[in-house]
């Protein structure tokens, strides 16, 4: 079972990933066959996805390490799809973009409610 910090820190590190893939969408809005997309997150208590690494073809290649997995399943939008192939609907992004704002605010409210919590229980202030 995870911590309570866990959680909010990997629900915090999903709503990072979901707003870069918003941002993507609003800055694609006008790229023609651009298909919009958006992250939805995995199911409570599901093992995070491991991360990739590129391939090392030559020794002096950087080790990159693993890539970090995204926060969940990103999932493409067909069902309105311009005439210059372009998927993205502004209206719809902005709320997802309001959406995703408001909840890392509560996510960052709760945390330190948390950590408060802590150092009360310690004894600390």
């Amino acid at each position: 079972m995870a911590s309570v910090s866990e959680a909010l820190t990997q629900r915090m590190n999903f709503l990072v990933q979901r707003q870069g893939i918003v941002a993507g969408n609003i800055a694609n809005a006008n790229t023609p066959g651009y298909i919009s997309k958006d992250l939805i997150a995995a199911p409570a208590g599901s093992k995070p996805a491991q991360g990739f690494a590129m391939a090392l073809t030559q020794a002096s290649h950087m080790n990159t390490g693993n890539a970090p997995a995204p926060a969940g399943t990103v999932k493409e939008d067909t069902t309105f799809i311009q005439h210059n192939g372009n998927s993205v609907r502004l209206d719809e992004e902005m709320l997802k973009m309001t959406d995703t704002q408001l909840n890392y605010r509560m996510m960052t409210e709760l945390y330190s409610k948390q950590v408060a919590m802590q150092r009360m229980a310690l004894g600390q202030r």
